[in-house]
């Protein structure tokens, strides 16, 4: 995709040269006046003729060129449009793979607990002081644990594969360990931080326009052209030369180039409002980006400060109840996903700031973030 971008730049600085040239000079050659039958030239107006004529655009050259340039600075800036938007998608391709790594190892140390509330409460029903159904009952949470490792294991594999098409490198989801993005502290600077690209690609769409619609106008102006004729009377050395000039006439201005007028002011108004809205989007997703980062860490701190140690308090009070047969199993299995799910949702949280950092890179323009696995760190 940056390739295709590069390259559609190559293009459009390409169509400068032929618009600043001018038009190619044209020659005629003839033969005039002969006798027929034998084609002699016995007639005394028998001449031999070379015509050269040169068309002088000067209304309209200087004007398209300074439109081929703008077009390519808009062009340009697509670069800049493509590059960010390839970070983002692989910074959030990133972040799935994390979370769902950070998922995987999550279940992996609730297995570990479920294992070890399985073989208290085997132990416990052979010795009498717990029901079949409590073993029952634990062994299919389990299973149903193993089942849900399974999908994530799945998931942190697809977006293993994601991310290895998106930077055409080849990564392995068992040996390497994927890095979540490392989160800048202030967010603020970087929602302020300027322009994005969408909105510079779209101010200078508009720029070119303006020149474009400039170029239309200028093509009622008459087109000159000028030429010189070498004339020679075959068999004598009799020369003449004559000087020419004229001049295109627009009658039919109408139909055309008042035509032209209309369609570039109309394309000048319609980059204008595309320019609008993409400001307008872009400002409205920044809010949004940031709303998101803000409640992104809140989350976190939440789960972190508050809700986990509760949590992690909770499973151990159940299943001390459990084994001094003043509780049931249903709390301690309910105690024990309730941290699970818990430990998850601060790893998705993590995963949303960095998701949400990565799309105010691509709407301001600004590469903040450190994205591993990346060849283009910095701008």
């Amino acid at each position: 995709m940056l390739a295709a971008s590069r390259a559609a730049a190559d293009v459009s600085r390409a169509r400068i040269g032929p618009v600043s040239a001018l038009p190619d000079p044209r020659a005629e050659f003839g033969v005039m006046n002969r006798m027929i039958p034998g084609l002699t030239t016995m007639s005394p107006l028998a001449m031999d003729q070379l015509t050269v004529t040169q068309m002088l655009p000067l209304a309209t050259r200087r004007a398209a060129m300074r439109a081929a340039e703008a077009r390519s600075h808009a062009v340009e800036s697509g670069i800049a449009t493509q590059r960010f938007a390839v970070r983002r998608e692989a910074a959030a391709m990133l972040a799935d793979w994390w979370q769902a790594d950070g998922a995987r190892a999550v279940m992996d140390e609730t297995r570990a607990l479920m294992r070890d509330n399985v073989s208290a409460v085997e132990a416990m029903y052979r010795s009498g002081q717990a029901r079949q159904t409590d073993v029952l009952r634990m062994q299919a949470e389990q299973t149903r644990m193993t089942a849900e490792w399974m999908s994530m294991d799945a998931m942190r594999r697809s977006a293993a594969a994601s991310l290895s098409a998106m930077l055409d490198v080849s990564i392995d989801a068992d040996t390497l360990r994927p890095e979540l993005p490392a989160a800048i502290e202030r967010a603020e600077a970087l929602a302020s931080a300027g322009v994005g690209p969408d909105v510079t690609a779209a101010q200078r769409t508009v720029e070119a326009s303006l020149v474009e619609e400039a170029v239309a106008r200028r093509e009622r102006w008459p087109e000159l052209e000028v030429g010189m004729q070498l004339g020679q009377r075959p068999g004598s050395n009799e020369r003449m030369v004559s000087v020419m000039a004229g001049a295109s006439i627009p009658i039919f201005a109408r139909q055309r180039q008042q035509q032209m007028i209309e369609e570039s002011v109309a394309m000048r108004r319609m980059a204008e409002a595309e320019a609008r809205g993409v400001a307008a989007q872009n400002r409205a997703g920044t809010a949004e980006a940031m709303s998101d980062v803000q409640r992104a860490r809140s989350l976190q701190r939440l789960y972190q400060a508050t809700l986990l140690p509760q949590l992690v308090a909770m499973r151990e009070s159940a299943e001390a109840a459990y084994r001094a047969g003043t509780g049931n199993i249903d709390a301690v299995i309910e105690a024990l996903m309730a941290l699970n799910t818990a430990r998850i949702a601060r790893l998705t949280a993590q995963a949303d700031e960095v998701r949400a950092l990565a799309r105010l890179e691509r709407l301001t323009g600004r590469a903040w973030l450190a994205v591993p696995l990346m060849t283009e760190q910095q701008p």
